[in-house]
């Protein structure tokens, strides 16, 4: 039972996530539906409704992972809490007399069980799978599989709002999610590492600070080149998530003024969808096949896939009169879309040289901040000019991550090559020391290696591509030992 136990934690995780990723990217059918119902009220303002909450849930994980670190990982409590105020959401949000309430019952209810959800999902996987376990890449895959959700929840919330109304759609989505969460929340359990003889380093250091659940206090101790590669990656995580939710929330409209019922009008968010869910499907069955093959190799896809969806949206731009151009643009721009969502835990261990609990956690902070912007750069320009120069102002934001990912490549390479020359010194020091020191007995050479030893062995923590990336932040606390 306890070889199958981890997977059950993976499948719980993975639905949780899913669900709500299914929701955040179909919630641009009830934005088309509150649009028609409610003319009164700007297609900004009904963007900012269905952002806001997804918003304050990332930029909250940040806090709730540090709360759920303090009080020594109770997630089976902190997943309940997450479910019930789904629950208690989706159900005021049904009464709302118009879309302004929605700010109130929707934004902030959704938010903080949102916030709960995905903090205990990311860090219950990073416990049971963790940077160097085998499976580790599936593993964080399988929990970035909201697309996947999104092509089913598209359809179904048409067919809800349609048959019957967005406000007793509201209601089934709440119970539905509750009892997801509910079952998960009675799996999720602390894992007990005491007896386990197989730990990583990852997990030492994770496990082995006081401190460990004050995220900023890690981030502020980082040297300037990570600390810049941290800045370009969160610029990279504003920009994904403007143009990601931009896209799904305005799809539907944009067809839906041309057609009478959502169901007609879903075809090209559907689409878009489709694409990032393929790669998706592509990523958990490739990585579930080599385990590693992927394994420091994400941010060159990035790269490539970021530079090809920009070209898909500027592209689109002057084909919007040609339906068939249009269907195809759709689904390949969500396809290139799809690594910067499907493989968001590892590659941001791979950007940021950080841990998975810390970087998926300021990741979600990103994109907390772009989709607040995101009404701005999409449904302002989309209401402001009737779509036109929508998807080539898209297009020229995707250019701007590109160029972000082609930085942090760089910086990450010369930092390589800086820590490996750093080493092969030390390396050397330590070789001399041996020839020079033959009379010393074993216990005093062993204090002397020690530091060093600590040094060298955490250099494994944040990135396994070289084994030779140095931590400055353990790096200052070995340096406070030898002194």
């Amino acid at each position: 039972m306890h070889k199958i136990y981890p997977w059950l934690i993976l499948i719980s995780a993975a639905l949780s996530v899913i669900f709500l990723g299914g929701k955040r990217r179909a919630f641009g059918i009830f934005i088309a539906k509150l649009h028609s119902e409610f003319n009164h009220t700007t297609l900004v303002e009904l963007n900012w409704i269905g952002d806001s909450y997804s918003a304050l849930g990332y930029l909250t994980t940040s806090i709730t992972t540090s709360i759920i670190l303090y009080t020594n990982k109770k997630y089976g409590i902190s997943q309940f809490f997450g479910a019930f105020f789904i629950l208690l959401a989706c159900i005021t949000s049904s009464f709302v007399p118009n879309p302004h309430w929605l700010f109130l019952t929707h934004t902030i209810l959704h938010g903080i069980g949102s916030s709960l959800i995905l903090s205990t999902s990311s860090l219950i996987v990073n416990d049971y799978f963790y940077k160097n376990h085998p499976y580790h890449i599936l593993a964080t895959t399988l929990v970035s599989g909201g697309s996947v959700a999104s092509i089913l929840f598209i359809e179904f919330y048409a067919y809800l709002i349609d048959i019957y109304n967005w406000r007793l759609t509201f209601i089934i989505l709440g119970i539905l999610y509750f009892i997801i969460l509910f079952i998960s929340s009675i799996i999720f359990c602390k894992k007990n590492n005491n007896n386990n003889h197989v730990k990583s380093h990852i997990h030492k250091t994770n496990h082995s600070n006081d401190n460990q659940w004050n995220l900023w206090n890690i981030c502020w101790n980082l040297c300037w080149q990570q600390k810049l590669l941290l800045l370009l990656w969160l610029i990279d995580r504003i920009i994904t998530s403007i143009v990601t939710y931009g896209m799904l929330l305005n799809l539907t409209d944009y067809v839906y003024q041309h057609e009478t019922l959502l169901q007609n009008s879903i075809l090209l968010t559907n689409l878009f969808a489709s694409g990032e869910a393929t790669t998706y499907i592509i990523g958990a069955i490739l990585t579930g096949l080599t385990k590693n093959l992927l394994k420091n190799q994400l941010k060159y896809i990035l790269i490539i896939s970021s530079l090809c969806m920009s070209i898909g949206l500027i592209l689109w731009e002057y084909f919007t009169w040609n339906y068939i151009m249009s269907i195809i643009l759709s689904y390949m721009n969500g396809f290139f879309l799809g690594p910067s969502i499907t493989f968001l835990y590892p590659v941001s261990e791979e950007m940021t040289l950080l841990p998975g609990y810390i970087s998926y956690t300021l990741s979600l902070g990103g994109m907390g901040i772009g989709m607040l912007l995101s009404p701005l750069l999409s449904a302002l320009i989309a209401e402001t000019f009737k779509y036109r120069w929508f998807f080539l102002i898209q297009g020229m934001i995707v250019i701007i991550k590109s160029i972000c990912l082609i930085c942090s490549w760089r910086l990450i390479k010369n930092l390589i090559q800086f820590n490996k020359h750093l080493l092969y010194n030390k390396q050397q020091q330590h070789d001399s020391d041996d020839d020079n020191d033959d009379d010393d007995d074993d216990e005093q050479k062993q204090k002397r290696r020690q530091p060093e030893e600590e040094l060298e062995d955490q250099s494994l923590t944040f990135n396994s591509e070289t084994q030779c990336l140095i931590s400055p932040m353990i790096q200052k606390q070995s340096n406070s030992k030898m002194i």
